[in-house]
């Protein structure tokens, strides 16, 4: 799925997507034939994880070492 539809499953702004991609928060998407990128449904998951952890008050290392686990 492109990023939009990612970010609307995630409950997250389109650019925030982006950003975890860019900083390897989540492992950055395959790129269709035209360039875009393509979420999977692991990915979805780990957005909202990291959506949640993030309300929770987590940093984005503690998200990171929290994935990592």
């Amino acid at each position: 799925m492109n990023i939009s539809v990612a970010a609307k499953a995630a409950g997250l702004p389109t650019k925030t997507v982006r950003y975890y991609a860019d900083i390897g928060l989540v492992k950055a998407p395959s790129r269709t034939g035209a360039g875009y990128r393509a979420y999977d449904n692991a990915a979805i998951r780990k957005l909202v994880f990291v959506r949640r952890a993030r309300e929770f008050g987590f940093s984005i290392e503690e998200c990171r070492d929290l994935l990592g686990l």
